[in-house]
């Protein structure tokens, strides 16, 4: 059975509103895991170990590239172990600039960038669920950030003027969306020219199962995007300097689990090595591009 928009993002937005009340990640909690030679967010192989139930979100985001200075620099309950990368490590964010962070979440990439912008810039947080709107702005108060604001609305059609943004970032965020190509055209038309994309994605070098990409469970819990795929979609929309790298290895064998996969395999058996292949391919990637041209505007 195929999945429709409109059926992805109400299960996307239903997942992550239980994931700001309650805590359960993306993969769910028992699914997440760390790099087992430590977080080392600049290796294309390093390879993640299975982590138990008790794996907290600061864990998660050390094994993704976070640092424990960051992680205390927050308020408490901004980060939810959401990511698969670090954006804003990899972004070069100036003071002054302005900054957009599509799928926010609690925030937690917002305020670490607004503290490389400082009290001249701006740091604009987009995400479509309620609660976790309701969370960023609560932890955006009780941690004094008067330079961040949250926008509800959909990254496919971002509440953001035009040639209004310095940079965009986003983390595991893009892969879940029903229209990328319309997200990144968005993207294009909110940067000011010689602005630029830095985002934390699932990226993958392997064909994905057609009844993977159409499991609710599958892609609620963080498929990735193909590589070619990606570069092809910001090609689409004009960008340029356009690079797609694998980094570490993301634990995604919460696919194998999902019933409708699980079906499928067991009428034919001969797909559970495909299956396989696929969940072991899957990585946190960074995808960096530009908005040509040469004076800002705005």
């Amino acid at each position: 059975m195929t999945i429709n928009a409109t059926e992805r993002r109400t299960a996307v937005r239903e997942r992550y509103a239980r994931a700001a009340t309650t805590g359960d990640g993306c993969c769910g909690p028992s699914d997440c895991g760390a790099p087992s030679n430590g977080p080392d967010p600049t290796a294309a192989t390093a390879t993640a170990a299975p982590a138990s139930p008790t794996t907290t979100a600061d864990e998660i985001s050390c094994a993704v590239g976070y640092d424990q200075d960051e992680l205390s620099r927050v308020p408490e309950g901004a980060n939810l172990g959401l990511g698969c990368g670090n954006p804003v490590a990899l972004a070069s964010l100036a003071p002054g600039e302005t900054v957009l962070d599509l799928g926010s979440g609690a925030g937690f990439d917002c305020f670490l960038a607004a503290e490389r912008v400082g009290p001249t810039g701006r740091v604009v947080g987009v995400d479509m669920t309620p609660e976790m709107l309701e969370k960023a702005r609560a932890n955006a108060l009780s941690g004094g950030f008067a330079n961040v604001e949250f926008r509800l609305g959909e990254i496919e059609a971002l509440p953001v003027a035009d040639a209004s943004v310095d940079a965009i970032i986003s983390n595991c965020v893009l892969n879940l969306s029903a229209d990328r190509p319309r997200v990144l055209a968005e993207a294009m038309r909110v940067l000011r020219p010689s602005g630029r994309v830095m985002i934390s994605d699932l990226v993958s070098d392997r064909p994905m199962p057609d009844f993977v990409a159409n499991s609710q469970e599958s892609l609620v819990g963080c498929l990735p995007v193909g590589i070619a795929e990606y570069q092809a979609d910001l090609a689409a929309a004009g960008f340029t300097a356009i690079g797609v790298e694998k980094r570490q290895r993301y634990p995604s064998e919460h696919i194998l689990s999902d019933p409708r996969v699980q079906e499928v395999i067991r009428r034919d058996p001969a797909l559970a090595a495909e299956v396989h292949s696929f969940v072991e391919s899957i990585h946190g990637g960074t995808i960096q591009a530009v908005r040509p041209g040469g004076t800002k505007e705005g």
